[in-house]
């Protein structure tokens, strides 16, 4: 288990850097939207690039994916974190472990309609860059994949005593 939870967590490092690169990209596509909508013109510099808009969207689609399946390495989803520790150890575990299998199964129902977007939109093409919309779909049924793995891991760690499903938010790694 020792093995499985350095290579997640090593995984999850790179997923880490790899979310930041795209929210970078997608944050400088924006800026070159509002330079080439704000600023040029007042150089009488008048351009288009439609495709600002396209690639800053797709990227904050993987962004977001990708950045939930990292956060679910250490269970550090949106939560009321209140409940589970007022209660008594057992029943908080108890509850904590319920809500993993709960987000588990909401993982896997967005892994079966991605994949079902994916086959759908197999023959769709961006409208501005041309590029097939199923590199951009295939981002959810991956992003809840790599959820669901460090969700079970997780549940692993827990289940084994190497972790503290109550106070696993405060010690997940960054």
């Amino acid at each position: 288990m020792q093995r499985v939870s350095h290579f997640t967590d090593a995984l999850n490092r790179a997923l880490g850097w790899l979310v930041g690169v795209l929210l970078a990209l997608s944050t400088a596509a924006v800026f070159v939207q509002v330079v080439i909508r704000f600023v040029l013109p007042l150089f009488d510099v008048v351009v288009a690039a439609p495709w600002t808009e396209e690639v800053s969207r797709y990227l904050m689609m993987w962004a977001v994916f990708i950045g939930v399946a990292v956060l679910c390495r250490g269970f550090r989803l949106i939560a009321v974190e209140i409940v589970p520790l007022v209660l008594p150890a057992r029943l908080g575990v108890a509850l904590k472990l319920m809500s993993l299998a709960i987000c588990i199964g909401f993982f896997a129902i967005l892994v079966r309609i991605g994949f079902g977007w994916v086959a759908m939109s197999g023959i769709e093409l961006s409208p501005v860059m041309r590029i097939p919309m199923n590199w951009v779909f295939v981002a959810m049924p991956i992003g809840s994949l790599i959820a669901i793995f460090n969700l079970l891991v997780f549940a692993a760690e827990c289940l084994t005593g190497q972790r503290d499903p109550l106070a696993a938010h405060a010690d997940a790694e960054d």
